[in-house]
């Protein structure tokens, strides 16, 4: 074995230690950022439970326009930035000046009702908490490294609720195959079993507060919804193309206004309240909306689903 990977040696050990510590601290932050982001959203929004179209509260508008106003003016006066949770774990570091006020911009968006997720302010935070120890304790690349990928895996296994996912996405990413990329691998595979842990322990039966869907009802497994599976699999390609496209088509329309952050974030919560007082199914993170879509499928209707789904897209 090399001395990147040595039972033996105390600097593995060394490694191990502080790959934890970034883990554990990690998936403290994660746990606080998502109980923020949830008790924001109980705060500013109402329950809504109607699908209907233009069934919401006027005040949708008003309370987007407002949160993409300051979501502008944190761009504008602070370093936040668009940072690349997956990038960082390629490179094994991230810049963590911009992490603060990147995270202040995301929990406004969240609670504003915006149709993002906390798994990239999460991943931000984590990656940008291991690079800030490591340049503290003036940690050389290799440890930079197993701290980054360490906090992530902790984070997002406790987000996700599946260590083993984790771990998949590692082994997906870029790297080279050696010995000392399966030693980091071993320390980040228990830094996610330590985040795991403590959302088990700190969220109780909630166990995934991202997902929300990991308590189904009990139902018979038969044999056709395997295949009815794969062919809603098939289906989910030309969707998942589709975002791509409205993707690029929306980001060169607003490409003139990347360096007015104001008003781009004002402009982009105006329409994203107008569209969300149309249709209020698409507003936030979509868990809730998805139970109340599963359950009301009949009498919405395809037609009105479909119409839903592209409006999801576009939000």
């Amino acid at each position: 074995m090399t001395e990147d990977f040595n039972l033996r040696s105390s600097e593995y050990w060394r490694r191990m230690g502080w790959g934890l510590l970034v883990g554990l601290l990690s998936a403290i932050g994660a746990f606080i950022f998502i109980g923020l982001m949830n008790l924001g959203k109980s705060v500013v929004w109402p329950e809504l439970t109607d699908w209907r179209p233009f069934s919401g509260p006027w005040q949708i508008v008003a309370i987007m326009t407002g949160a993409g106003l300051l979501v502008g003016l944190i761009h504008q006066f602070t370093a936040a930035a668009e940072l690349d949770v997956f990038a960082a774990v390629d490179e094994g570091d991230m810049d963590p000046k911009p992490v603060p006020a990147s995270l202040l911009a995301s929990l406004v968006s969240l609670i504003g009702g915006f149709s993002l997720g906390p798994e990239v302010p999460t991943g931000m935070l984590a990656a940008g908490l291991g690079a800030w120890i490591s340049k503290l304790r003036t940690m050389d690349a290799a440890s930079t490294r197993t701290n980054v990928i360490s906090g992530v895996s902790a984070a997002y296994a406790g987000l996700f609720s599946s260590p083993f996912a984790i771990l998949l996405l590692l082994l997906e990413s870029t790297h080279f195959q050696s010995i000392a990329y399966y030693g980091m691998l071993l320390i980040a595979g228990f830094s996610a079993t330590v985040g795991f842990g403590l959302f088990c322990w700190m969220g109780g039966e909630t166990v995934s507060p991202l997902l929300g869907l990991l308590s189904p009802p009990t139902y018979d497994l038969k044999l056709w919804p395997l295949g009815a599976g794969v062919l809603l699999g098939i289906v989910a390609v030309p969707v998942g193309l589709l975002l791509v496209i409205i993707t690029k088509i929306l980001g060169r329309l607003v490409a003139p206004l990347k360096g007015q952050p104001i008003l781009r974030g004002l402009l982009g919560g105006f329409l994203l309240g107008l569209l969300a007082y149309a249709l209020p199914i698409t507003l936030g993170l979509g868990t809730n909306e998805m139970v109340i879509v599963s359950q009301q499928a009949t009498e919405i209707g395809v037609g009105l689903l479909l119409v839903f789904a592209l409006a999801k897209l576009v939000a």
